[in-house]
């Protein structure tokens, strides 16, 4: 009976003498944190840890799901609020259950879960999307996103110091150090992608050179956008927490000899992404010529639009001739109206040399005739899309998406903080979250209204980003507000009234860039 186990004797005995910090659990190693898998010089030089001594389910490349974050660890359970999420007196606590608004709340996986399943989407693309943008618009989109880039990395090393990680040190700039960390991932990830739409133009170039250049430019902006994506993705789990960020002060050796964590990988990537960014920007401008088409494509983009009458009877021609200026169209559509208006006049004189009972049969086919050209004008949107227009949307929509689900986190981490009535310090930072991912989807918004010559696409895209850009403004003056007077219940009641409200508009906004790419 002794030898009825079906475990060898030997293995038994070994598995006695382990010790827990040798058991199985110890040998978990992250690929995703390993800086020894990484190609980034600064990030190379760093001790290795792929078997981590210490505090190892930090540094687990799948840690287990969290709650969404709040502002403080161990934060009680949502009770009765008491502030209400709208005017008709709705319990701060329905937000998640009764959709006040419209962007859902955290599955089980809590914002990282989120973070994790938009981003495993992004990163992993069959063909190299091509960038469908105007020359100029380019160019000052690329200028934009790295001032962005730049400026997050700038604001996230300006908390580095000597000992910074120290209770003293890291508790008063906790808040300001997620936020820049927020910044610096969104600004990092959408260089990246327009990195891969300037590779995707560069692919199809007449100057292949260009692609081979250009590709190992923008792998390094996207292999350091993944490692700060993991990095922030770990910190979210963890909760940003003083508890599990802070240091004891020691000497410098001992500081050396610690295992990395998540937030020494995201200052390392950071100090050495400034000259990735400025490499890979610097590249594109100067090839944009080649790699982005002139600005009068896109009035001539337009002139399908408008009815193939080139040569309208009794119009008046063109001062341009026949060339493709930029006064064409508008001489263009003064050709069509003259021509309207001629033509009127000739099916006037010829119904007055009608006989009087041919009259009401001419004036019926005559009417038929408008009729049937409204219709064909006015169904004209829904038929047949430029095909310029379908990549603008088609790449910016799959960029509100994104950006979306980054409001979506932000909106859930600040409704916590005042569910729990925090301070005004919780919520202010946090309001800061949702009006930078918010602000984000304006941009994206004052992008396509550019880029795009449907004029009905172009009329509600940009009313869509005009009215969310008012609701950011509505919101910080709320805030502020809400900060002075707190904690009046009125004031942090309008607060959330406008970070409702800027829910609401930017689904609009995503809304109205779907039903735009299904035309």
């Amino acid at each position: 009976m002794e030898e009825s186990y079906d475990v060898p004797r030997p293995l038994l005995s070994q598995q006695q003498h382990l010790t827990p910090s040798s058991s199985n659990s110890s040998l978990l190693t992250s690929d995703s944190f390993s800086l020894s898998s990484s190609n980034r010089s600064s990030l190379a030089n760093m001790p290795d840890y792929d078997v981590p001594r210490r505090n190892p389910v930090s540094v687990r490349s799948t840690p287990p799901p969290p709650a969404t974050p709040g502002p403080q660890s161990g934060a009680p359970a949502p009770g009765t609020p008491s502030f209400t999420a709208s005017h008709h007196s709705m319990s701060m606590s329905s937000f998640s259950s009764m959709s006040t608004y419209d962007v859902p709340p955290s599955h089980g996986g809590g914002p990282g879960y989120v973070s994790a399943k938009l981003h495993q989407q992004q990163t992993a693309p069959a063909t190299p999307k091509e960038l469908p943008l105007e020359l100029s618009s380019a160019l000052e989109t690329l200028a934009r996103l790295q001032n962005e880039a730049t400026t997050a990395v700038t604001r996230l090393l300006s908390f580095v110091s000597p000992n910074w990680r120290v209770k003293e040190k890291l508790d008063p700039i906790l808040m300001d150090l997620k936020l820049a960390a927020v910044r610096l991932r969104t600004a990092l990830h959408d260089l990246a992608e327009f990195g891969d739409g300037a590779l995707g133009n560069a692919s199809k170039a007449e100057d292949k050179g260009l692609a081979q250049k250009l590709k190992p430019l923008v792998k390094a902006l996207r292999d350091a956008d993944k490692l700060v994506h993991e990095a922030s993705q770990n910190l979210d789990a963890q909760g940003w927490t003083l508890v599990t960020l802070q240091r004891p002060e020691a000497t410098q050796k001992l500081q050396q000899q610690l295992p990395p964590d998540s937030l020494d990988q995201l200052i390392a990537c950071a100090q050495t992404l400034t000259e990735d960014v400025r490499q890979t920007a610097s590249f594109i401008q100067g090839n944009a010529t080649l790699l982005f088409k002139r600005s009068t494509s896109t009035p001539q983009s337009s002139v399908p639009t408008t009815p193939q009458t080139p040569t309208g009877a009794g119009g008046k021609p063109s001062t341009g001739g026949s060339g493709g200026g930029g006064e064409w169209p508008e001489d263009y559509d003064y050709v069509s109206l003259e021509s309207k208006e001629a033509s009127a006049r000739t099916n006037a004189e010829i119904r007055d040399a009608l006989p009087n009972d041919l009259k009401k049969n001419f004036e019926n086919v005559v009417r038929n005739a408008a009729d049937a050209a409204a219709a064909s004008v006015s169904e004209r949107p829904d038929v047949a899309l430029d095909p310029n227009d379908k990549s603008v949307l088609v790449y910016y929509a799959s960029q509100t998406v994104t950006h979306m689900g980054y409001l979506t986190q932000a909106i859930d981490a600040f409704l916590q903080t005042v569910e729990h009535n925090q301070p005004p310090k919780f919520f202010l930072a946090y309001g800061k979250f949702v009006v930078l991912s918010a602000h984000n989807l304006v941009n994206i918004g004052d992008i396509v209204h550019r880029n795009v010559s449907r004029e009905c696409i172009k009329t509600r895209v940009l009313s869509c980003a005009d009215a969310l850009s008012e609701a950011l403004k509505t919101c910080v003056a709320k805030t502020k507000k809400a900060a002075q007077n707190f904690p009046s219940v009125t004031a942090v009641q309008e607060m959330v009234d406008s970070v409702v409200d800027i829910s609401h508009l930017a689904s609009d906004l995503k809304i109205a860039m779907l039903e735009a790419v299904q035309q």
